[in-house]
């Protein structure tokens, strides 16, 4: 059965004799076009093309079809030589010119097939894993298929059913006599690389799956293939056999994607015994990446492979296989290949491609499973960033938001986000009555019913507006039933403008329930042009405010404390920000001071209680307002590469929008690789760590003693000891109960030594004065006076900041005590 390669009007052709005693011929013109080549907006284009060429052949008495994968097309027939012949030629002819007069009801034909087909547990692996593209898209209808046109289907034809980009495989003899393949000239396409909706792996999901599944992409090897034989066998003896805790495990391959090629696990299971599968499938899966399998098993799966690889079915299947390898451009190796690189396969090559496996490994739970261990990440459900534009609210559900604007949509529930950008927007689906629905790259939806929402009708016109054309498609229309009737209000306009908060100070944003407003304090700070810019900003003279930050980019803690200022003194004015920055988007100054003012004014909106107190009202708008701050601020980072302050704000962004763990140690990443060392970084990064937030009373106070060790003498940045040591003492119980934590022996000799690092270091530093305040507060309550003396009296009459005193219900009146109490001085120099 040896292949023999050859060549007809320019196509590769291979062909073997076939099995002895088998007198039929196959044959497979293959042509390396699919699924994955398409879009979603032009979805179908492959299919049809398939279906309008085979009608060509009618109602023949030999077999014959066509299949479309990911990356292939074939036309596959068998019977004698003649009939082959007369099969491919007239499929070829077709090719060239196809019955375009069929095409509507070739339309008709994929939709009715659609109807019987369900992607299940593949199709969502492949949509999680590459979201709505390339190897994606067979999980998803072939959308395109109303709105193509016949020059559409032929010029696709025209581009990918070329003799340059198509192979042949026969299996029974010879190319028939007279066969021809009269295809027209073109190139070789590649497979397309593969897109990605992970962040990274490995990752899970939950889904309604009974059991548990996994993929994972590993390179094409022999080792892979034993790989797959020995998992398969361990799951059948662990899963089933030694615990019944499944009747079906499988392990294959499901597809080629780019150089490698996807593996697919899966064992099902009751209900009842789904945490111990899951367990128990992942126990296994790990085991083989940590432990290089037994000789004596390696050797019993090499043995079982290469009876299936020498057998007369796998050779028969060479010409297809190397069909295959020519068109994808995949390691090519005969049967005699094969078998030398099985035996070759060692121990550790298998341990390494459970290594790959987990690396890449996409793992699919049942709802309210997860896997053990911080292994796997889980994969976004979410966006981490909203558009600029618009925001709609819906009547009666103060939890929904939409913002629509020329660069795309979000919708909004409570904090969780779902963004599509136009120009990451796989398809737009337009319905005649209004309804919309964006499609991103990445798979996520967002759905916009205009009767739903207040001015619905403007966002719909907002979304036709910029939508880009060619990824609009038409829907037919919906029954009347399947449209949501006009909710109260949806019609009218949105009573919540955009960008507007009144006007004081963000006594929220730390979320403690009090800050000291006395306008007879001065700031902690001294700077002359700080001074003098925030009247004229308070004034309305917001050019002022961006010539004065234009100065500071390259100095990261002045940039930062100027933010601070102007950010307090725009409040309540950042719609007309917001028109500046529409008028110049490439303003780094400009998003960064947009972006902190959003920021600011929606914690304001949040009001300064505590989560349980604040009602759900107040949270959507906190959301709906906070929403808006991403896009400006992330935008300035852009501008700005280095500057670390935009990343600041990011967090106080994160933390409110509830983006997770994960989300914020990344922005945390970020702002420390432009400055390790920045103050207010570390004090916000400080309430992210903190138990109310996403961290513990452990992992705030490790973070500030490392951050302390780091710190060179002078720096006030060894404050954040302070802020931490408050924090977790606030959450005791009483103001007594915080003032004993602040006296333990363990506790206020960590803070003199971080104080004490502090001051043996002599430099000028924005800051000071808030240190001295912080190290004033937690010195005063754990009684040492002296200590709490030489920094309140430094502090003089200014205001400290928010955390130092804000947990006190008269927090003004206990620092003028506590100046009392102390004996500070007046004033005085500041360190």
């Amino acid at each position: 059965m040896d292949v023999t390669r050859t060549e007809i009007d320019g196509v590769p052709v291979f062909w073997s004799k076939g099995a002895p005693g088998d007198d039929d011929h196959r044959a497979a013109l293959v042509f390396r076009v699919g699924r994955a080549d398409e879009t979603l907006a032009r979805g179908g284009l492959t299919h049809l093309v398939e279906h309008l060429a085979l009608h060509a052949v009618g109602d023949s008495d030999y077999h014959h079809n066509g299949v479309v994968n990911a990356v292939t097309t074939m036309f596959v027939t068998h019977g004698e030589p003649a009939e082959i012949a007369s099969f491919l030629t007239t499929v070829c002819e077709s090719l060239c010119a196809l019955p375009m007069d069929r095409l509507e009801a070739e339309k008709n034909i994929l939709r009715t097939e659609a109807e019987g087909r369900d992607a299940g547990l593949q199709g969502q692996l492949l949509l999680w894993r590459y979201g709505a593209a390339t190897y994606g898209l067979p999980a998803y209808d072939e959308h395109g298929l109303t709105a193509l046109t016949p020059e559409d289907v032929q010029e696709w034809a025209a581009r990918w059913f070329t003799k340059n980009n198509a192979a042949l495989a026969i299996v029974g003899g010879p190319p028939p006599e007279g066969l021809t393949l009269p295809l027209p000239e073109g190139e070789r396409r590649p497979v397309p690389e593969p897109t990605s909706a992970l962040p990274r792996t490995p990752a899970y999901f939950n889904a309604d799956v009974n059991g548990v599944a996994l993929s994972a992409i590993v390179p094409r090897s022999s080792a892979a293939r034993v790989y797959a034989d020995v998992l398969g066998r361990r799951l059948h003896r662990v899963l089933r056999r030694d615990n019944a805790l499944s009747y079906t495990t499988s392990v294959d391959f499901s597809s080629s994607t780019g150089d490698g090629v996807e593996l697919l696990a899966f064992a099902d299971g009751l209900a009842e015994v789904r945490p111990e599968l899951a367990e128990r499938f992942c126990g296994e899966i790990g085991r083989i990446a940590a432990e290089p399998v037994d000789a004596a098993e390696l050797a019993e799966v090499v043995a079982a492979r290469r009876a299936r690889t020498g057998s007369d079915e796998a050779r028969a299947s060479q010409p297809m296989r190397r069909c295959l390898a020519e068109l994808l451009g995949a390691p090519l190796l005969t049967t005699d290949e094969a078998l030398a690189e099985l035996d070759a396969v060692r121990p550790e090559d298998v341990q390494e491609v459970g290594r790959a496996v987990l690396d890449t490994a996409l793992l699919m739970l049942p709802h309210g499973e997860e896997p053990q261990g911080a292994r796997f990440a889980p994969a976004p459900t979410r966006s981490m960033v909203a558009v600029e534009g618009r925001v709609h609210t819906r009547a009666g559900d103060v939890q929904q938001g939409l913002i629509v604007g020329p660069e795309g949509a979000t919708s909004l529930t409570g904090p969780i986000m779902a963004t599509v950008r136009f120009d990451q927007c796989a398809a737009v689906f337009a319905w005649p009555d209004g309804a919309r629905a964006l499609i991103g790259l990445d798979g996520v939806t967002v759905g916009v019913e205009p009767n739903l929402w207040r001015s619905g009708t403007a966002a719909v016109a907002e979304i036709d507006r910029y939508a880009p054309a060619e990824l609009v498609v038409r829907k037919p229309a919906r029954p009347d039933d399947r449209i949501p009737s006009p909710g109260d209000g949806a019609s009218s306009a949105d009573p919540e403008e955009t960008g507007k908060a009144s006007p004081g100070v963000v006594a929220a944003l730390f979320g403690l329930p009090g800050r000291i407003r006395s306008r007879r304090r001065r700031p902690a700070w001294r700077d002359e042009a700080l001074a003098a810019a925030l009247p004229k900003v308070r004034g309305g003279d917001l050019r002022a405010g961006l010539e004065l930050l234009a100065r500071t980019r390259d100095d990261a803690e002045t940039r930062s404390l100027y933010m601070d200022g102007l950010t307090d003194a725009a409040l309540g004015q950042a719609e007309r920000l917001t028109r500046l920055y529409a008028d110049d988007p490439d303003d780094p100054d400009l998003c960064l001071w947009l972006g902190a003012t959003r920021v600011a004014e929606a914690w304001e909106a949040r009001s300064a209680q505590r989560a349980e107190h604040v009602d759900a009202e107040r949270f959507g708008r906190f959301w709906r307002l906070l929403a808006l701050a991403g896009p400006p601020l992330y935008r300035a980072a852009e501008l700005l590469p280095a500057d670390p302050v935009p990343w600041d704000s990011l967090q106080w962004y994160g933390i409110g929008m509830q983006l997770g763990r994960d989300e914020l140690d990344r922005i945390w990443r970020e702002l420390t690789e432009r400055d390790p060392s920045l103050y207010a970084g570390h004090v916000s990064r400080s309430q992210a760590l903190c138990k109310k937030w996403w961290g513990s009373e452990a992992e705030v106070l490790d973070f500030a003693e490392a951050t302390v060790a780091a710190a060179e003498p002078g720096d006030p940045v060894t404050a954040v000891l302070a802020v931490a040591h408050l924090e977790i003492g606030g959450e005791i119980g009483t103001w007594d109960d915080l003032n004993r934590y602040l006296a333990r022996p363990s506790v206020h000799a960590a803070l003199v030594a971080a104080a004490d690092r502090w001051l043996a270091g002599d430099r000028p530093h924005p800051r000071n004065l808030e240190a001295h305040h912080f190290f004033g507060a937690v010195f005063y309550r754990a009684g040492d006076h002296d200590r709490a003396r030489r920094h309140l009296s430094r502090v003089g009459r200014t205001s400290p900041p928010e955390r130092a005193w804000g947990y006190a219900p008269d927090a003004d009146r206990l620092l003028v005590q506590a100046r009392r109490d102390v004996r500070a001085k007046r004033e005085e120099p500041p360190h």
